[in-house]
């Protein structure tokens, strides 16, 4: 009798443990028939604790039969899931680190309000450069504040484009005023005198180190181009523009960042599935497990130990990636 109780006790115990697996197992795949397996096991565990009647061996051959392999299967997708966390975590946190990092370089000082300076240095240029043609006089002029807006900023926001585009914006033939410091369409000069000079940066392009700066009237949509090497001012009409993205500019730095930010969003919802998603196989053989054990006469199969098939064995050998 003292053996046969010290059995008992020895089986209730193991089996207790098993449950306190399944339990942490059910609570990391949060998955309904997992749940549903971790209810049933508690069920026939509790039938035996309380019903010393019962023959504890066939809670023993439950466990050797049906938890043993449910356990070894999902303790190792258990592993494959967590190594897949731990790769998209790491991702998640070296984008992180990059996206400060970028921050930081990208400085205090908004491109923005660089721009609207920068149009207004370029607007009393090229007023000076009205007053030159116009009086025809041998006036002082250098470029050396407006060139260097570009030299300082092209790299890190102005937009590349091809050389087929630089040439559609910057070989043009136009009826030009031209001196030593400018080439400026005729048509366009008389349009900015007109509007007193008033304009706004638009956008700056880059081609093999050229650039080009696009700029707009503020009473109006025109808009016209500054090419740099050239000192060459033009009035954009619709086929110079054609296929050209002339947008504001972007930082190069702060596009990278709302990739990784982007980037981030999806594998944050990568992670939230990574645990709770199971294969539709390995779903299957769960709900097949599940059914088996919760079916009427299941206890009463035990006895047939030799007629019994484990339905996850041949799941033990699933290749979990």
């Amino acid at each position: 009798m003292q053996e046969e109780e010290e059995r008992y006790v020895q089986i209730i115990n193991d089996s207790s443990r098993k449950l306190v697996v399944l339990k942490l197992l059910s609570n990391f795949f949060n998955h309904k028939d997992f749940v549903g397996v971790l209810v049933r096991t508690k069920v026939i565990h509790s039938l035996f604790q309380k019903n010393q009647t019962l023959d504890i061996n066939k809670l023993e051959l439950f466990h050797i039969q049906y938890t043993n392999s449910l356990i070894d299967l999902f303790q190792k997708i258990k592993k494959s899931k967590e190594r897949q966390y731990s790769l998209v975590s790491d991702e998640i946190y070296i984008n992180n680190d990059i996206i400060a990092k970028l921050k930081s370089e990208i400085g205090k000082e908004e491109f923005a309000s660089l721009a609207k300076e920068h149009a207004e240095k370029m607007s009393q240029k090229i007023e000076q450069l009205y007053n030159i043609f116009a009086s025809d006089l041998n006036l002082s002029f250098d470029w050396k504040d407006i060139i260097s807006f570009s030299d300082s900023t092209k790299t890190e926001y102005y937009r590349e484009i091809t050389i087929e585009q630089y040439e559609q914006l910057a070989l043009v033939k136009k009826s030009l005023y031209e001196n030593k410091h400018a080439k400026f369409e005729k048509k366009l000069l008389g349009r900015l005198n007109i509007l007193k000079f008033k304009i706004k940066f638009l956008c700056g392009l880059v081609c093999n180190n050229e650039i080009v700066e696009v700029y707009e009237f503020r009473d109006s949509n025109d808009l016209f181009v500054f090419v740099g090497n050239e000192k060459a001012f033009y009035l954009i009409e619709n086929e110079m523009a054609k296929g050209i993205d002339l947008s504001k500019n972007n930082s190069a730095k702060g596009e990278i960042i709302q990739q990784l930010e982007d980037k981030n969003i999806a594998l944050e919802q990568e992670l939230s599935i990574i645990k709770t998603s199971l294969p539709e196989n390995v779903q299957e053989v769960l709900k097949d497990y599940l059914n088996k054990i919760s079916s009427v006469d299941f206890l009463e199969d035990l006895q047939n130990v030799d007629e019994q098939t484990n339905i996850l064995k041949s799941m033990l050998n699933i290749n979990i990636n």
